[in-house]
């Protein structure tokens, strides 16, 4: 009897374990699903930082057009700026900050000491792949260096601003 149960338990593991983590090419094919382990370098060298990792990927609701170009193309911040970090979890935050100085016709914002405005956009990359955008911050900068972030509640009106290179009212 113990003969028959030890082969039946390392088949049900075994069969278990197939079914339960899906192969690496279902996993990137998912549109939300990125690899947090870097790509292309199978494992030969260093994995490519998670901020092109997040540049190359696409949001569920932009198919046609990744991250980075979105991003890196939205003619209303004259600096951006991305930068990574890796969480306790182990799960990967790529911020990404954009800015511009405040206006010369900005009276109201000069009187205030408003140096500079802009959003900020946290990104998270848990270990299993998945991604997304979980924060988005209005930013303030003043002539002394001070800086104030505010949350937005409406990550999909300034992401849908980015992608369509629509000013953000901040």
């Amino acid at each position: 009897m113990r003969i028959m149960f030890v082969p039946f338990l390392l088949v049900l593991f075994v069969v278990s374990g197939v079914f339960a983590s899906p192969s690496p090419e279902i996993m990137m094919n998912r549109p939300s699903m990125i690899s947090p382990h870097g790509g292309g370098t199978g494992g030969l060298g260093p994995a490519r930082p998670m901020a092109d990792v997040i540049k190359d990927a696409t949001l569920p609701g932009y198919p046609n057009k990744k991250i980075g170009d979105a991003f890196e193309k939205y003619g209303y911040f004259k600096e951006k700026h991305w930068y990574e970090t890796r969480g306790a979890a182990g799960n990967f935050y790529v911020d990404f900050r954009g800015s511009s100085p405040t206006g010369w016709f900005d009276f109201k914002g000069r009187r205030a000491g408003i140096a500079e405005k802009g959003v900020v956009l946290k990104f998270v990359i848990y270990p299993s792949g998945e991604y997304g955008i979980v924060m988005a911050s209005r930013t303030v900068q003043t002539k002394d260096g001070k800086t104030t972030a505010y949350p937005i509640s409406d990550i999909k009106g300034v992401v849908d601003a980015i992608y369509a290179n629509k000013k953000l009212d901040l």
